[in-house]
């Protein structure tokens, strides 16, 4: 599949000869020089990209695809016709990349290991989809695009209508061009582009009249009909004693509460479906619910299987060695739905780690808590929530996160404190709104010696 938008073409050197001047006979030697190149200037996900490279006294070149110094792809071509070295380098489509400007980088190896190198540039995008289907062995579901105005359905498409009791499929999509996309796996929590395996997503006994399918082409998320799984809120007359109860989910279990009364249900582990049930989010696994009635919230909190709370941690080579959850903790000043209130009959300071809050497991190395953060705010995320794990400031790879640019937030001095930010315009005048303003921080922890810390201002999209 090859939809090249433009070809750019750049000469880094022309190849330079060597000749002995001691003795006439000695013949010549090509000194290794990356010489004309060719690449696409921009492409999609899943493309395959041709190149061709004259690389005189080369034994083979190698291209690398590369993204925030880490390589998405590449190969190595060992076979030249007269110095000219022509491959193919597949795009890869993996859930959650991202568009932009990647890096492609060029290497030439010669004789005795002799190198030399060149890089280029080319956009990278997710494919503009026509067409989305999911396909099973005898039945086609057409799925129709969201245009829902949220970033967090852009990239939706759902079917809605009559089900089977039982289904069996892949998806297929297409762009305009009739270039055909193929995603598929074991499950739901599996899916790779290019996969033909059906996934089984579910059976029951009866056919469902109105059901929903839907599969986000980004992060690969998908719904389905799943029976609901109602589940009782813990009650308690003494709010400083709430009541808690340990329940199983599943990631994508559709789930009432019984009982819930006006708490808020915490937007990061839950998303309605407008009729009073909700889609758990998060990685399937056992949770702590918690009445946290004078807070207005009913508390969500991973556990580990052994039924202690969850927690994250790596070895001194940075291998992940528990990936289950993350916790944030701080003063009175931010809080879910809303600042923080004191219970009764129950005294405690600031930082109080009994009042840590749990984030939501999303992907298999993200990380993701939503807050409502006021004047002097200030908090921190660690390992663990009653025993102070740090993750500090020198864990955090920010150059690549928006805090410091645009939201206001910044870390201070070397402990890993996140701390309300100051006006560019006048330091000293800054204050937030008196309802304060709703961040959504995201980390990626695929490398835990350098999370990559992001943060949105969700202000307006009413979660709270």
């Amino acid at each position: 599949m090859k939809k090249f938008f433009s070809i750019i073409t750049s000469v880094i050197a022309v190849a330079l000869a060597a000749v002995s001047c001691q003795n006439p006979d000695d013949t010549k030697k090509a000194t290794l020089e990356i010489g004309t190149y060719s690449l696409p200037e921009s492409a999609y996900f899943g493309e395959t990209l041709d190149f061709s490279i004259t690389a005189e006294a080369a034994q083979n070149v190698t291209v690398a695809l590369v993204k925030d110094a880490e390589q998405i792809a590449s190969v190595t071509v060992r076979e030249s016709q007269e110095g000219i070295f022509t491959g193919s380098l597949a795009v890869p489509y993996t859930k959650n990349i991202s568009d932009g400007e990647y890096n492609v980088l060029i290497m030439a190896v010669g004789n005795e290991s002799d190198r030399k190198e060149a890089s280029s540039t080319i956009n990278l995008a997710h494919p503009d989809f026509t067409s989305v289907a999911f396909v099973t062995g005898s039945d086609k579901y057409e799925l129709t695009k969201s245009d829902a105005a949220s970033p967090l359905e852009e990239n939706k498409w759902s079917y809605t209508g009559e089900l089977p009791a039982s289904l069996s499929g892949h998806f297929e999509s297409a762009d305009a061009e009739g270039n055909k996309y193929i995603f598929g796996g074991k499950n739901v929590d599996n899916i790779e582009y290019g996969n033909s395996a059906d996934i089984d997503l579910y059976s029951y006994d009866e056919a469902i009249p109105q059901g929903i399918i839907s599969f986000d082409v980004v992060s690969f998320e998908v719904k389905y009909p799943l029976e609901a799984m109602w589940v009782e809120v813990p009650q308690t007359t003494d709010p400083a004693y709430p009541g808690t109860a340990d329940v199983e989910f599943k990631k994508g279990q559709v789930v009432g509460f019984n009982g819930a009364g006006d708490l808020w249900i915490d937007i990061d582990f839950f998303e309605s479906n407008g009729d009073g049930t909700y889609t758990f989010r998060a990685e399937g696994g056992k949770y702590r619910l918690t009445n946290q009635a004078d807070w207005g919230s009913l508390r969500v909190e991973r556990l580990s299987s052994t039924g202690d709370l969850g927690s994250f941690g790596w070895d001194d080579s940075g291998k992940i060695t528990v990936n289950e959850a993350i916790w944030c903790l701080g003063n009175y000043n931010f809080g879910k739905p809303d600042q923080r209130t004191i219970r009764d009959g129950r005294q405690f300071s600031d930082w109080e780690t009994f009042d840590g809050y749990c984030m939501a497991k999303i992907d298999d190395y993200k990380y993701q808590i939503t807050l409502r953060v006021y004047n002097y705010a200030s908090w921190k995320f660690f390992c663990t929530k009653l025993n102070w794990g740090d993750i500090t400031s020198a864990n955090y790879d920010v150059a690549n996160s928006t805090i410091e640019k645009c939201f206001l937030i910044s870390i201070a001095g070397s402990d890993g404190n996140f701390q309300q930010g100051q006006s560019v315009i006048d330091p000293n005048k800054f204050e937030y709104p008196e309802t304060g303003i709703v961040l959504r921080f995201t980390f990626d922890v695929t490398n835990p010696l350098a999370i990559k810390a992001t943060v949105e201002d969700v202000t307006d999209q009413n979660l709270m």
